[in-house]
């Protein structure tokens, strides 16, 4: 199974065991955004690659600004609309979001390895 899919696995499920624990859906929330669109992306971009490998590049800068949005939208809408608490959103937001997307770029390092391989 693929790195990423463990990474977005154990982010739920830790967000999950948290709201469960009655600390607070904050967790849940912060890991939620990050695993969503990272699970997304990476649907996409290994299709492309199996497709037409030269068409990933355009994909990846694309999806670097639609995420950009994304990820600016969410945040503001979780902070501005639901009645969470900043700092645990915050932190577990920036730890999911640093997660996935090491994951992620793991994946496409070594999706491509046999490419570069000489």
């Amino acid at each position: 199974m693929h790195a990423l899919w463990w990474v977005i696995g154990v982010a739920v499920a830790t967000g999950v065991a948290v709201a469960m624990l009655g600390r607070g859906y904050e967790v849940l929330l912060g890991v939620a955004g990050p695993a969503v669109v990272a699970g997304a992306s990476w649907v996409l971009m290994a299709r492309t690659w199996a497709r037409d490998p030269v068409a990933l590049l355009p994909l990846l800068l694309r999806a670097f600004a639609v995420k950009a949005l994304i990820f600016i939208g969410y945040v503001a809408l979780v902070a501005g609309v639901f009645d969470v608490r900043l700092t645990p959103f915050a932190i577990s937001f920036t730890v999911a979001f640093l997660a996935t997307y090491l994951a992620e770029a793991y994946g496409l390092w070594r999706m491509m390895a046999p490419v570069f391989k000489n």
